[in-house]
């Protein structure tokens, strides 16, 4: 029989629908963090592995810093007294680091907490407040633990006025924020163009450059750009 073998990323569906049912919104890939979710004034982080190590553990503890409700997540073991397992288990304990199974060798693939770390009150500090504005200002997810380009809050605004241009240029910021819906940082987007998306055609007025409008063809599949082009459209 061949052998199965498994992603970082097959673990991100199971957890994510686990948080969302308990009324979290989750992100993947925020702010180098695996997965992070918010609910009310709680943040959740999850860092993911597909075995239990050393690098999990240093990783867990460096999120930490943003927040108290630290979890890790790997593969649900073939057997619960598995010594290394065990071993783990009593290690992510003593460090207030909870932790998530994902049973990928079952064919509904369903994440568990098996613990919490202690409950304590939720940090607020400027590493806090930088993962919860992120996942703010997403629209559309990002599996956690993959490797492809991640459309942080920031890249999605740029990929919205694009498709904005695409349609209706010339167009200045305010018409971009009034008619348009686009967020209140649309003209120093325009200003800055960190990506040479846009140019300028005349005073305040901006449209698609060449490279913007490459890129809007190259992605037209992917489901930023779509989604950005038939809200533009509406």
């Amino acid at each position: 029989m061949k052998k199965i073998t498994y992603k970082e990323t097959d673990l991100y569906d199971p957890i994510r629908r686990l948080l969302a049912e308990q009324g979290f919104t989750v992100r993947g890939e925020v702010k180098g963090c695996d997965i992070a979710a918010v609910k009310d004034e709680a943040l959740w982080i999850v860092e993911m592995k597909l075995s239990a190590s050393l690098k999990l553990l240093f990783q867990a503890i460096e999120r930490q810093t943003a927040t108290d409700w630290v979890f890790v997540a790997i593969p649900r073991p073939r057997n619960a007294r598995d010594k290394h397992y065990t071993q783990f288990s009593k290690i992510l304990k003593k460090l207030n680091i909870g932790l998530i199974t994902v049973a990928l060798d079952s064919p509904g693939r369903l994440a568990e907490i098996i613990s919490f770390p202690s409950g304590k009150d939720a940090k607020k500090n400027k590493k806090t407040a930088q993962v919860k504005r992120e996942i703010a200002g997403r629209t559309i997810d990002t599996k956690g633990g993959t490797q492809e380009k991640v459309n942080t809050a920031y890249r999605e605004r740029c990929v919205r006025i694009a498709a904005v241009l695409e349609i209706h240029a010339p167009l200045n910021a305010p018409a971009l924020i009034r008619e348009h819906g686009c967020e209140g940082d649309a003209y120093t987007i325009l200003c800055t163009n960190f990506y040479g998306w846009y140019e300028k055609t005349g005073k305040g007025t901006y449209a698609l450059s060449a490279k913007g409008i490459e890129y809007l063809m190259d992605n037209a599949a992917q489901s930023l750009v779509a989604y950005y082009r038939a809200k533009a459209r509406n």
